[in-house]
C-alpha cells in the first residue's frame, strides 16, 4: 500500500510499506539479520586490511 508520496524535482516518489515489517517479531527478525550481515562486512573488511 502507498503510504506517502513526494516529488523530488520532477521526480514522484511513492513510498510503499508492502514489505516493511509489520509486528514486533518482524522488526526483531530484520534487526538481527541486518547486524549479522553488517558484522560480515567488518570482518571481510578486517581481514583484508590485517
Amino acid at each position: 500500500m502507498i503510504v506517502n508520496k513526494f516529488k523530488l524535482g520532477s521526480t514522484e516518489i511513492l513510498v510503499d510499506d508492502t514489505y516493511f515489517p509489520k509486528t514486533e517479531e518482524e522488526k526483531q527478525r530484520v534487526y538481527e539479520e541486518f547486524n549479522r550481515i553488517c558484522c560480515e562486512i567488518l570482518r571481510s573488511k578486517i581481514n583484508k586490511e590485517g
